[in-house]
């Protein structure tokens, strides 16, 4: 699907008439399974260059060019007016500027910028178990588990200018490539939330990320995914769902509930039904 296609219709679709946008859009609408990753990228690079003011990107563009420091800047800027947002916050908003200037040839540090620390919201008694690992890694990425425990710790990292992988188990946001099975045979990447990548780096340490054909997913040196670790993380992912589809029958049936006792919204409205706007103005 085409980047203008996968923005038709959005208000963010404006950004497309710059064309360093339009060719970070293009790369991603082809290098992505997920037409999310450019909604979202573009999305968020709207956000920045509201929050910076930088209202004409090919202008910062050019000048990041011929002086680096000016996007690192830009960055750390675009940062500090977020900095009472926790850190996986701060990481998803800056995402769409990163992935922009690198994809356009400036080759920006990705590492996180800035942000209050959080526990996981998915709590676990080992937070780097298999299974654990596995469950964060899944959501949001758009992989299937096989393609997921096929990854090695070589293929994560940031992007070149081209959408290509630099291998760095540290980058932020930290892109995945991997080539599904599924049809005909292509390299695909993807990107894992801030939490999977913290998760990652607390179970692998930096002594343990030199071989980077090691599976990605493994708990400590030497322990690798097994059967019963795939079936309790895909047990806790259906418990989720569960928990989240119980959620919302709840709420609906309790506004249901709510509106065939009160009425339609302003029925029990009993002030004058005609205003004298002057006494408002």
């Amino acid at each position: 699907m085409k980047a203008t296609q996968i923005l038709a219709g959005r208000r963010e679709s404006a950004l497309l008439a710059f064309p360093s946008v339009r060719r970070m859009a293009d790369i991603l609408a082809k290098r992505c399974r997920e037409p999310s990753w450019v909604r979202t990228s573009v999305a968020s690079l709207d956000r920045f260059r509201a929050t910076t003011g930088y209202a004409d990107l090919e202008l910062l563009l050019e000048r990041a060019r011929a002086d680096p420091p000016v996007a690192e800047q830009s960055l750390l800027s675009f940062a500090s007016a977020f900095a009472d947002q926790t850190a996986d916050q701060v990481s998803a908003l800056a995402m769409g500027a990163k992935i922009w200037f690198r994809l356009n040839g400036v080759h920006v540090t990705w590492r996180p910028l800035s942000g209050r620390a959080t526990s996981s919201t998915l709590s676990s008694r080992n937070p780097q178990s298999c299974d654990h690992l596995i469950l964060l890694a899944l959501i949001g990425s758009g992989l299937h588990v096989a393609e997921l425990l096929r990854l090695s710790k070589g293929d994560v990292g940031s992007l070149d200018a081209e959408g290509q992988l630099i291998q760095d188990m540290e980058a932020d946001p930290l892109a995945v490539r991997y080539t599904p099975r599924r049809g005909k045979p292509r390299e695909r990447i993807t990107f894992l939330t801030y939490a999977t990548r913290c998760a990652l780096l607390a179970a692998n340490p930096p002594a343990a990320t030199a071989a980077l054909t090691a599976p990605l997913i493994a708990s400590g040196t030497g322990v690798r995914v097994n059967s019963s670790s795939v079936r309790r993380a895909r047990e806790r992912s259906q418990a989720l769902i569960r928990i989240g589809s119980d959620v919302n029958v709840t709420l609906c049936r309790t506004t249901g509930d709510f509106f065939r006792e009160w009425g339609l919204p302003g029925s029990r409205f009993t002030g004058p039904e005609d205003l004298n706007l002057e006494d408002y103005i």
